[in-house]
């Protein structure tokens, strides 16, 4: 067993000293000696080392540790550190040094899933299915994605030897690739249906806003008449972001958000501050149980200043603010510093457990206030106490049909909006449910395993059906695979999911994302419903005056 040597001790109880003393100004407020209680974890940790019957790993000792302390604050506060701070660094500056791949884990290795345009991958070849079996001579059977991720990426300008395999062909393919810095887009798909324009947007990076400008300037080109922004399973990133989309949609001076901390550093007002906006048409924003953080930001902005019909289902309310502190290169943590509100003064956070993106800033106080006051605020400051009074409207008087559970508050223009459990729609659709079958077919692979199998023995036309004949060769896959089931699993909502999943990894694998988006989207219940009424009502005024006709109903209905 090893013993902690008394140099060790010493350097591990300094050091503990040291942090103390960091902490030891805010601790004299709250009568805690964070010093002594330091000290005390340092004394606890060194006889674990020397005396514990066992040898302990007491790094990660120390890190379980610190998960549970910041997992006790709220299940936003984290410690972060390799690939974990490589990702958030990732998803909010939208890039990374690598090769343009998405992998899975399939067969035993790491398999190809799909490329990136213009990516070294993409210029190499590299194809849907290929699978990485080597990386710098090391095999790599049994490797999860994360570890496969971590040696694929690098520095820009470095280079990376891997072997792959590829279905059809007998011997391995090796491959000595140059890293490049690889931009991850918020917009994955933008395009015309019919004259109503269409934004996907899937994370909120410093990227954000300028590649929504630029979706929206090629949209108005090709002659939009009214914008739909599809917020749906979008888990949120930075509130800088978040602000940016806003007031692309809202006149200068208007209140987009304001955050409230411990610290007046942390108690923000955030207002639309630029002239290139993007109005005259009418928006629907589309969301889901999923949408969190940045994206009920947006949605609860454009709700609150009526400049946006918001649809789908409620969203996933997570109203705090982020702050992620670097400790190192490769280390920091993440700590919710704040709580946001809407223009209206609603908070729409609920409690929930971890897994959505949280909102994050870069530092604490980056955007201060200055003064302009496009709504009493002293009112928002009452409704957050009380729940009971709107500062974009007037009284939130109850009336029928509203739902009287939560804080009720009003737009600009008197409509009800409700705080408290996410962002509620003014157009709620039923959500699709999905059962056992699907998830089994998603865990297992098989949509992806049958479309690269289809497409090796079939010429996949670009406006590829799911037939009778396919659906029989998927089925046929399954016998093949051992895959229980049975012939009552395939009808309703089920047989719809199996063909728009086997319609989206053979499109996927022939034709790429984007093509795959075009084509579930054509198909998409909610999107159809929502070019529905864009036919009906072509203006924001009539959407709202059709949703207030649809008050009696409580849902509607995607039939």
């Amino acid at each position: 067993m090893k013993i902690l040597r008394p140099r060790t001790i010493v350097i591990a109880a300094v050091s503990v000293f040291l942090l103390g003393l960091t902490l030891g100004s805010a601790a004299k407020n709250k009568g805690d000696n964070v010093i002594e209680d330091l000290a005390t974890f340092a004394k606890v940790v060194e006889k674990v080392k020397s005396y514990y019957v066992d040898d302990v790993d007491t790094h990660q000792l120390i890190q379980d540790a610190i998960d549970a302390m910041l997992a006790d604050l709220d299940p936003h506060s984290q410690y972060l550190s390799g690939l974990d701070y490589e990702d958030l660094k990732v998803n909010t500056e939208g890039m990374f040094g690598g090769l343009g791949i998405f992998i899975s884990f399939k067969d035993n290795y790491p398999t190809v899933i799909s490329g990136i345009e213009g990516t070294p991958a993409d210029r190499a070849g590299i194809q849907s299915g290929d699978q990485i079996i080597e990386i710098e001579g090391e095999s790599t059977a049994g490797w999860v994605v994360e570890k496969t991720v971590r040696h694929l990426r690098g520095q820009p300008g470095t280079a990376v030897r891997f072997k792959v395999t590829r279905p059809g062909l007998g011997d391995p393919i090796e491959y000595s690739l140059i890293r490049e810095k690889i931009n991850v887009e918020s917009v994955t798909y933008s395009g015309m249906f019919g004259d109503v324009g269409y934004v996907k947007l899937s994370n909120f990076s410093k990227s954000t806003e300028q590649e929504l400008h630029a979706a929206l300037t090629d949209l108005e080109g090709q002659g939009m008449k009214s914008f739909v922004l599809d917020l749906r399973s979008n888990p949120g990133g930075l509130l800088q972001a978040a602000t940016g989309v806003s007031e692309l949609f809202l006149d200068k001076d208007k209140l987009i958000v304001y955050t409230k901390g411990r610290y007046a550093q942390n108690n923000q007002k955030y207002y639309a501050g630029q002239t290139r906006k993007h109005t005259g048409y009418p928006i629907v924003v589309m969301v889901n149980g999923a949408s969190a953080s940045a994206s009920e930001i947006v949605a609860g902005a454009l709700q609150d200043w009526d400049a946006a019909l918001v649809v789908g289902q409620t969203s996933f309310g997570k109203a705090t603010v982020q702050t992620v502190f670097s400790l190192s290169d490769s280390q920091a943590v993440k700590l919710t510093t704040a709580r946001y509100y809407t223009p209206s003064g609603r908070s729409i956070h609920k409690d929930e457990k971890a897994g959505e993106r949280e909102l994050e800033t870069a530092d604490a106080g980056s955007y201060p206030g200055d003064g302009r006051e496009s709504v009493d605020m002293s009112k928002a400051d009452e409704t957050t106490k009380s729940g009971g009074t709107s500062a974009v409207g007037k009284h939130a008087a109850v009336e029928a049909g509203a739902d009287t559970s939560r804080p009720v508050f009003r737009t600009s223009s008197g409509r009800l909006v409700y705080g408290g459990g996410g962002i509620t729609p003014d157009l709620e659709f039923e959500p699709q449910t999905y059962g056992e079958l699907e998830r089994r077919l998603e865990r297992d692979q098989l949509f992806f395993t049958f479309a690269l199998n289809y497409s090796m023995k079939n010429k996949v036309p670009q406006n590829f059906e799911v037939t009778d004949a396919v659906l029989a060769q998927f089925k046929a896959l399954l016998k093949e695979r051992n895959f229980e089931y049975e012939e009552k699993d395939f009808s309703g909502q089920s047989l719809d999911y199996v063909k728009k999943a086997i319609l989206r990894e053979v499109i996927s694998k022939n034709y790429g994302r984007k093509a795959m988006y075009r084509a579930l989207l054509e198909k998409d219940p909610e999107l159809q419903r929502v070019l529905e009424l864009n036919a009906k009502a072509p203006t924001l005024d009539r959407m709202f005056s059709y949703v207030e006709k649809q008050k009696g109903v409580k849902k509607a209905s995607l039939q």
